[in-house]
């Protein structure tokens, strides 16, 4: 698993944007490397994949991005817990058929959400 790093002297959760691009990043590079036909994941799980510290406020930020994409359909709660909410993707979702495709357009619009 390819982790991305984030400058020392940046503050991550300052831009929601760059965010939110590093979350939907890091849900494709899950889902391209997926051999089945869904993926799971936590906020912390897909801070460390983007290479973001898994400081409590930005974890909650992760979890904000990751609820509007549930809102709009493109991921699903799959199991609440007492160590937090795990989400997933399925082969038939919207985002899952994006990234698998290479299709930009869609992703473009995913982003822009």
């Amino acid at each position: 698993m390819k982790v991305k790093s984030v400058g020392l002297g940046e503050i991550p959760y300052r831009d929601y944007r760059k965010v939110r691009l590093a979350v939907i990043e890091a849900m494709g590079d899950l889902i391209k490397k997926s051999r089945g036909s869904c993926v799971t994941f936590t906020c912390k799980k897909l801070a460390t994949i983007a290479g973001l510290p898994s400081q409590p406020v930005l974890l909650t930020v992760i979890r904000s991005i990751l609820d509007e994409l549930c809102d709009k359909g493109l991921i699903t709660r799959y199991s609440r817990s007492s160590h937090g909410i795990k989400y997933m993707a399925t082969k038939e979702s919207p985002i899952w058929v994006a990234f698998k495709h290479g299709d930009l357009e869609t992703l473009s619009k995913i982003v822009e959400l």
